[in-house]
């Protein structure tokens, strides 16, 4: 370009000027890059400098690897070169054709090509050769005139009939559609389009209004919003939603859909439809046990927090209680406040409950004879529908805690529908054929009971079904930590449980973990936590205390160690009442610098297993190593300890669960001494 006058223009009229050229350079860039045939640019010695995205395509390269070959390394033939040399020594810019050898790794093809010379924007530059080059897929080169045919070295070999289509979209996991964009008609369904609505291809095409009317809706208005705005200007977009099968009920599905630009002609929306059930379950279930996870372990931390001060409310309002006269005014008020902290202690313990380990050990059984055992109980004036599978259905649980888990779930479904028409129960197999991250259960078999309460779902919001851990003040309705036990023990088990409702009814699906059937081999059974050991037997009241003569001695010391102030003056208290010598500690190491294990015997330590610093049990095995008979009792009501959480104490050792009245400490501290 010649610069004669160039310094006369304005700086601005220079960058303007530039601008545009860079415009079109980039316009005619990207109108090369997207055209469905392959370009690409060669240098004088064949190197590849720029290439389209069909050609990198054909290739199978990237830009950056193709600009380090040279086009006969891609193409490897030898009529090629004498083509690409005769365009840019002769300017010979004529069509030819090439049928490629079968040993390069794109395979046997036809191609048809035409060479161009092009200069670059310098004069100095070296001129460049610009290829086309178009596949003819499934078609022999046409005839063409003799004196542009050039000649192969070898014979070519004929080309391969195209390959027949290797995709039976009969046999797609999803319905494949066409609808008419402007109008929302379907013009073809197929693949799993019956399999997954329960409408044959034809009825899809058959109603006009079948495209939105198959949506919930609840959900029908926001995915048609959304589909005609990508009808309007193109593109793609995907939606999940409920949609309606043939039967009523809804199912979820994912609906991906693709819009060409407006332009002449008829426009068609493409869509791909799969369901997605099975995986929103996974993930419902997931969540929900996160939730239930994290209100475990809140439900420890309050149970522990609240033991304490309930222990100080109760243990001094029973003894001032005791103290009061029956004709005291005062007597009925502090009646009451005993009773409150009473049921503070209740709920306290609804709140452990929920927080332990409840499942025994699975045995393997059959389902079936669970479900025959616990039928008769369920649904009273309701009429119950037993559904079970042809074959015996083995699974690996606890009947007794499985038959108190089918009662509650039984009873909760009933409780959330309106005008129970009956009960199902059905006993089959069921495979999770999805792998989702976090979820409960992973892909595989497993033995599934569905217990349904036909009529109309209340809509219960399944993310809190297993969180009732206290009982419902409602009589009538029993179901509340039921559930929450039921789930955690299936839990437990190695299955899960889902809860949906809906205008068909409410349902739990309930998963265990797959047993084969003892004729077939035997698989190992599923490693359970070993059963907790039955709770001590309980402790007779104590008879009435007989007031001592002064000069009675002391039935025994007891050590006391525990971190809340007013428990232990409040244990303190009643110990020395019944004449047992206390020596009080707040923390390990305190105890061990008040009373030396090796000093004056301590009949008995009486030690919170949570301790700040060294824990109780540390500081039992250090007496016990110097006193071999030294009685321990464990007090707690912090549940993270899982030897606790198990019953696991040494011989010789009880433990007492906060909180606990007067006469049970009292009893328990003289079946220690054996009093």
């Amino acid at each position: 370009m010649e610069r004669t006058g160039f310094e006369q223009w304005k700086p601005r009229e220079v960058a303007r000027l530039l601008a545009l050229v860079e415009a079109e350079r980039r316009y005619y860039q990207e109108m090369m890059a997207v055209l469905p045939a392959a370009l690409v640019v060669l240098a004088q010695d064949r190197t590849i400098l720029s290439a389209n995205m069909a050609f990198r395509r054909l290739a199978g390269l990237s830009g950056e690897e193709l600009r380090k070959r040279k086009i006969e390394q891609i193409l490897p033939s030898d009529e090629l070169i004498e083509c690409l040399r005769a365009a840019h020594v002769h300017g010979d810019t004529a069509a030819f054709f090439i049928n490629l050898p079968f040993e390069i790794p794109i395979g046997l093809r036809s191609f048809r090509m035409a060479a161009v010379p092009i200069r670059g924007w310098e004069d100095d530059m070296e001129p460049e050769t610009l290829v086309l080059i178009q596949e003819l897929e499934g078609q022999a080169p046409p005839e063409i005139p003799p004196s542009k045919v050039v000649e192969p070295l070898e014979p070519a070999p004929e080309p391969a009939p195209a390959p027949a289509s290797v995709i039976d979209f009969d046999t797609l996991p999803a319905a494949v559609w066409q609808a008419d964009a402007s109008t929302f008609v379907f013009t073809y369904a197929g693949g799993a389009a019956q399999s997954i609505l329960g409408y044959a291809p034809e009825q899809w095409l058959a109603e006009p209004q079948f495209f939105s009317e198959r949506i919930h809706p609840d959900d029908r208005a926001e995915v048609m919003d959304l589909y005609r705005s990508v009808a309007a200007t193109g593109g793609e977009a995907s939606a999940e939603y409920r949609a309606l099968t043939a039967s009523g009920a809804p199912s979820w599905c994912r609906e991906t859909i693709r819009v060409p630009a407006p332009g002449a002609g008829v426009r068609h929306i493409a869509g791909v439809m799969t369901a997605i059930g099975e995986r929103r379950q996974l993930e419902a279930q997931s969540f929900a046990a996160a939730r239930i996870d994290a209100l475990r372990a809140l439900s420890s931390r309050l149970a522990h927090d609240l033991n304490n001060p309930l222990m100080i409310l109760a243990g001094y309002g029973e003894e001032l209680l005791n103290a009061l006269s029956f004709a005291d005014p005062l007597r009925e008020d502090l009646t009451e406040v005993v009773a409150a902290s009473s049921r503070l202690s209740e709920l306290a313990g609804h709140l452990l409950s929920f927080a332990r380990s409840q499942a025994k050990a699975p045995a393997k059984i059959q389902l079936g004879d669970v479900i025959a055992t616990v039928a008769p109980k369920l649904g009273a004036g309701i009429d119950l529908d037993i559904v079970s599978s042809r074959d015996a259905v083995w699974t690996f649980a606890d009947p007794e805690q499985l038959e108190e888990a089918i009662s509650a779930l039984a009873a909760f479904a009933i409780e959330n529908t309106s005008g129970v028409l009956r009960l199902n129960l059905i006993c089959h197999t069921g495979r999770i054929a999805e792998r989702v991250g976090h979820a409960t259960l992973k892909p595989g078999v497993y033995a599934r009971l569905d217990i349904q309460a036909v009529g109309v779902g209340i809509g219960a919001a399944a993310s809190g079904v297993f969180e009732s851990i206290l009982p419902n003040k409602d009589l009538n309705k029993p179901a509340g930590p039921a559930i929450a036990r039921a789930y955690l023990n299936v839990r437990q088990w190695g299955g899960d449980i889902a809860f949906s409702s809906s205008g068909q009814g409410s349902m739990f699906a309930v998963y265990l973990p797959y047993a084969e059937s003892p004729a077939e081999a035997v698989p190992e059974t599923p490693a359970a936590a070993a059963p907790p050991e039955p709770p001590p037997a309980p402790v007779p009241e104590p008879p009435p205390p007989v007031e001592a003569p002064l000069v009675e001695p002391s039935l025994g010391t007891v050590l006391v160690v525990e971190d809340e102030p007013g428990i232990r003056g409040l244990v303190r208290k009643i110990l020395k009442r019944e004449r047992f010598d206390v020596i009080e500690a707040g923390r390990a190491e305190e105890a061990l610098q008040t009373a030396s294990p090796h000093g004056a015997p301590i009949g008995l330590l009486l030690t919170d297993v949570m301790l700040p610093g060294m824990g109780g049990r540390e500081l039992a095995e250090m007496y016990k190593a110097a006193q071999p008979n030294l009685k321990v009792v464990y007090i707690s009501g912090f549940t993270d300890d899982e030897s606790v959480r198990a019953g696991e104490f040494p011989p010789g050792s009880m433990f007492l669960q906060k909180p606990f009245t007067l006469s049970a400490l009292v009893g328990i501290v003289k079946q220690a001494f054996e009093l």
